[in-house]
């Protein structure tokens, strides 16, 4: 049977950089475990922002996905330790679906309800597949006695919530599993059942991602975000990673890949969130479509296409988010950004440099896929001002490598117009250099108030694609529009006749162009003949009009 300290080895694979470790490092680590000698964390809090200790999966999946690579002795030390447990009791969930085993009497006998723990994981069932959708994870062959998922309840050591280990291989890329979870949670951030509560959410994820899609050490990060924010999702008033989150607070201008991941989970409640008042699956189907691309693409790739193929950009929602986790605290504004942004720390600022007219320049190194705040208080009006610009550094490509792949660029913000510059408000003109646009995304908050001057900028006066041709030139043409309270335009399309073809209302881009998308077809589905036809937008009082050309081959 595994020893339940053994598993507190969760410490060596924090920021994600498990994979980077040799074998032999990794079996010198898991000895030393052994032998009792982890840190432990005191009282169950965090004593470091960057050390967090939750969760095991990820390193005892890559263990286990490289078990081929240590030597015959480690192999053999390793197989021992890593045995899967037993328990003298057990029980059914309601549902049928899992097996919770347990002790009757001893160091491991749980300290909450085992029944309540039985319904918690049947929810977690309930949501995360038959609601969001999700494959439920493989059976084992009868591994733990049945072919029912084997929840073992377990004395861990260290603050250590639980882990979802690999077993057999069921394809080159999935495998079936098991979980592991403390008995009582005593001491930790979330303790008794309440822990367990949102430790079955967690695992339960891990399964159905060792289950279905893949295992990529690299990706290590994106796995235990998705997990810890499945917490906040099936249980969404017990609120343990609150516990999690100054880890990203204080350094949203690191790479997110950089991060454990655990502090990352309100990047998935932001998607949930900020959609929903449009769509309130269409932040859930973004996050199960990642899962989907990632079986073939990197973490960070898989996000941003699975954004783009709902009609969305990346590097304008990555900006939003910055946007979401400035108003936090006591900046919250109440019915707007994160539900639970009262409870949220504040974010710390990349820097912070006064502002003396007519012009202040900062340097900035970014790292790839972060959000840099640069707030400038000007004292110069007699009163305090205070500007934030948000930069967000959206180089996908680069994040995949960041250590190699950071961008200097030049900020300069001024009261003054002049060349090249670009109007904030009435009060500031920002410029950024070299240009960086296709990888950079400004917006501002001014005296704790979102400006609008930065994004109307990117107002344009003409469609595309033109020609706009089905099938060839993409699946939707850009009409352009303005930015307005509603974050919605209306628009209608006339033949050269002033014959009304198709009249809608859609959501406002606003990336490099600010439009509105339409997919060609008329009221009723189909395509247009080919010829020239008119557009009509509407955006609150500004209206924009103009001639598409459509060729229908």
């Amino acid at each position: 049977m595994i020893k339940a300290y053994i598993f507190i080895i969760v410490l060596i694979i924090l920021n994600s950089n498990l994979y980077s470790q040799n074998t032999d490092s990794l079996f010198s680590e898991l000895i030393k475990i052994t032998n009792g000698s982890a840190p432990q964390s005191k009282n169950g809090t965090i004593q470091n922002v960057n050390n967090t200790v939750k969760c095991a999966f990820g390193l005892v999946a890559s263990i286990k996905s490289n078990i081929d690579k240590f030597s015959k002795e480690q192999q053999y030390r390793i197989q021992q330790i890593m045995q899967r447990p037993s328990a003298d009791t057990s029980i059914v969930s309601p549902s049928g679906f899992f097996r919770v085993h347990y002790f009757f009497d001893n160091t491991n006998k749980p300290g909450y309800d085992i029944n309540q723990l039985a319904v918690a994981l049947d929810s977690a069932y309930n949501f995360e597949v038959n609601y969001l959708g999700y494959p439920p994870p493989p059976k084992d062959n009868n591994a733990g006695g049945d072919d029912k998922y084997d929840v073992y309840v377990l004395n861990l050591s260290g603050g250590l919530y639980g882990y979802t280990e690999p077993e057999d291989q069921v394809t080159n890329l999935t495998s079936t599993s098991f979980m592991v979870m403390d008995n009582d949670f005593a001491n930790y951030n979330t303790t008794g059942i309440n822990a367990a509560r949102v430790t079955a959410a967690h695992e339960f994820h891990h399964a159905i991602q060792l289950g279905n899609y893949i295992f990529r050490e690299e990706d290590t990060w994106y796995y235990e975000l998705t997990s810890t924010s499945m917490e906040e999702f099936v249980y969404d008033d017990v609120n343990d990673y609150y516990a999690y989150m100054n880890s990203y607070f204080y350094r949203p201008f690191s790479t997110i890949s950089a991060h454990s991941g655990y502090d990352l989970a309100i990047w998935n409640i932001f998607l949930v969130e900020r959609f929903a008042p449009e769509n309130s699956m269409l932040g859930f189907n973004i996050i199960k479509r990642s899962w989907e691309l990632l079986v073939d693409d990197r973490a960070l790739v898989a996000i941003a296409k699975a954004i783009q193929e709902k009609g969305y950009s990346f590097k304008q929602e990555f900006n939003t988010f910055g946007i979401w986790v400035y108003f936090t605290g006591y900046r919250t504004k109440s019915g707007k950004y994160f539900d639970e942004a009262a409870n949220y720390p504040l974010v710390q600022p990349t820097t912070t440099i006064e502002f003396v007219p007519p012009k202040k320049e900062v340097m900035i190194n970014s790292e790839p896929v972060s959000n840099n705040y640069l707030v400038f208080p000007d004292f110069s009006k007699g009163f305090t001002d205070t500007l934030v610009s948000i930069i967000s550094n959206t180089d996908i490509e680069g994040g995949l490598d960041p250590q190699n792949n950071g961008l200097k660029f030049d900020y300069s913000l001024s009261s003054e117009n002049s060349d090249g510059y670009k109007k904030i408000n009435e009060f500031y003109y920002s410029k950024i250099s070299p240009d960086n646009t296709e990888k950079l995304y400004e917006s501002n908050i001014f005296n704790n108030v979102l400006t609008k001057g930065q994004l109307n900028r990117n107002e344009i006066d003409y469609a595309f694609p033109q020609p706009f041709e089905y099938g060839n030139s993409g699946s939707y043409l850009n009409l352009p529009a303005a930015l307005n309270e509603s974050g919605y335009a209306d628009f209608n399309i006339y033949t050269t006749g002033m014959d009304l073809v198709f009249s809608g209302r859609a959501k406002i881009f606003a990336t490099d162009k600010i439009t509105v998308v339409w997919n060609g077809m008329d009221s009723n589905g189909n395509k247009l003949p080919t010829g020239i036809y008119l557009y009509v937008t509407k955006s609150g009082n500004t209206i924009k009009k103009g001639k598409i050309l459509i060729q229908n081959k």
